[in-house]
């Protein structure tokens, strides 16, 4: 699950996921156990009020925390086993910033904390989730 660069990782996700896609996500950064991604505000990922549906935020911070297991990730594969997000505040401010950091790689499974703030820096959710490393097999579709 390598990439060579933070670009091919980029276009990978641009190009094979069309939530990723439609989100506008940008990897800003991958370095040594962190991750940083930026999303814009978008009307299409609001709820009433114009504020960012939690659904979309946490569905941000399971990329982020994804991409950094990514940069990690020795095996073939990875699935998203756990993620527990508390929202603190509405976000409302973009473009939001979503951060990850490895708290500790087992063999199959790589916990991460995840931050989520707006345009002011304000903390809008916190997460910590776990991903599972799948080693001897890829996953298909079916």
């Amino acid at each position: 699950m390598k990439f060579h660069s933070l670009k091919d990782l980029q276009l990978y996700l641009e190009e094979g996921d069309p939530v990723f896609r439609m989100l506008e996500a940008k990897i800003i950064s991958i370095e040594e156990n962190r991750a940083i991604v930026q999303v814009p505000y978008k009307h299409e990922i609001t709820r009433r009020g114009g504020v960012l549906n939690g659904g979309m935020i946490m569905t941000v911070m399971d990329f982020t925390g994804g991409i950094v297991v990514a940069s990690v990730n020795d095996g073939d594969d990875q699935v998203t086993q756990e993620l527990k997000v508390n929202f603190l505040e509405p976000m409302y401010k973009g473009p939001f910033i979503c951060q990850a950091k490895i708290i500790r790689k087992g063999n199959t499974a790589v916990v991460v904390d995840i931050e989520f703030t707006d345009s002011e820096n304000k903390l809008g959710a916190k997460g910590l989730g776990t991903w599972y490393i799948i080693r001897g097999r890829k996953i298909k579709l079916a």
